[in-house]
């Protein structure tokens, strides 16, 4: 076995222990010795995945390229610096590889917040974001790294992952069905309101009070997790954010056009731009194209009475 590999497994083991010790302060041990377990495991695939001869490349921070024997170019990794979880990320992309972000992004913010001294997460809080933890390591060495995840990862360990995912996966079930009785009025925000999370503390494991509400914005969300209460108004913007997180970061790297656009009604982050409508408050476009010239308009051009940007400029210089 590989020292990456290793590592990462004796993280996801010594996680687990304290994890099962019950001492909140081996709780947050546990956040940290999961998240770089799974970073490990991630690094491990990398590691697979980089050519013969390249030292390791696909992990590497520094890539340097050099002349090969036949008069072409091959890639080596250069220094000891490996890739940060951004990288980590761009590199899956490019190759094809599968694993759900999401959830490790949230056990990375707890993880950032505790060693910050900055988390108001409660006991329950860090054991739902260590279930998460243990969805994404059981998926990523089944499906990735093409292992057994009993064998791997030995009984007891393996065990405490079956039973604590059970659990969590068995309400988060039941938090989205309740979600989904809601009369969303929307495709987009259907989806969007799985990433719905508690505004207290971040859990996913939140269901509507009451989903028989005449508009969503009424509705009042109860967390499973520390048991208090959320406004639909409170949390949707950030349930866009997340919904759309990968499509803006493409977006604001390689250029295109944004998913989403600050409402010109209520002035959330919650218009989105295919259905031409805010989720938040239900605004619409009064103005779809410049009279002028029939660009298209968006929320930043509905203050300009119909004209597009440059013609908006152009009528203002002419007065």
């Amino acid at each position: 076995m590989d020292t990456i590999l290793k590592n990462a497994i004796a993280s996801i083991q010594l996680g687990v222990e304290d994890f099962q010790s019950g001492d909140e302060r081996r709780s947050l041990s546990a956040v940290r010795n999961l998240t770089a377990g799974i970073l490990l495991l991630f690094k491990e695939k990398l590691r697979q995945l980089s050519p013969a001869g390249s030292d390791e490349v696909l992990i590497k921070k520094n890539i340097r390229p050099t002349p090969s024997a036949g008069g072409g170019v091959t890639f080596q990794g250069e220094g000891k610096k490996t890739v940060d979880v951004q990288e980590i990320k761009e590199r899956f992309q490019s190759l094809g590889v599968e694993a759900d972000f999401g959830r490790v992004d949230e056990v990375i913010r707890l993880r950032n917040d505790i060693e910050h001294y900055r988390t108001g997460a409660t006991a329950e809080t860090i054991k739902v974001a260590l279930a998460k933890s243990f969805v994404v390591i059981r998926d990523f060495i089944a499906a990735e790294l093409n292992e057994d995840p009993a064998d791997l990862l030995g009984e007891p360990t393996w065990g405490t992952l079956l039973e604590e995912n059970d659990v969590y996966e068995r309400e988060l079930a039941a938090c989205r069905a309740a979600l989904d009785e809601v009369d969303w009025d929307s495709a987009a925000l259907q989806q969007i309101a799985h990433h719905i999370r508690c505004q207290h503390c971040g859990s996913d494991l939140v269901r509507p009070t009451d989903p028989q509400v005449e508009h969503h914005y009424q509705l009042e969300l109860r967390c499973s997790s520390c048991g208090q209460e959320s406004l639909f108004d409170d949390v949707i913007e950030a349930a866009v954010g997340n919904f759309y997180e990968w499509e803006t970061y493409v977006a604001m790297t390689d250029g295109g056009d944004r998913p989403t656009a600050t409402c010109h009604e209520c002035g959330r982050e919650t218009f989105l731009i295919d259905e031409g409508k805010c989720v938040a408050c239900k605004g619409e476009l009064e103005f779809t194209e410049c009279a002028i010239c029939g660009e298209g308009l968006g929320p930043d051009d509905q203050d300009n009475n119909g004209l597009c940007g440059y013609h908006a400029w152009q009528a203002q210089k002419d007065d």
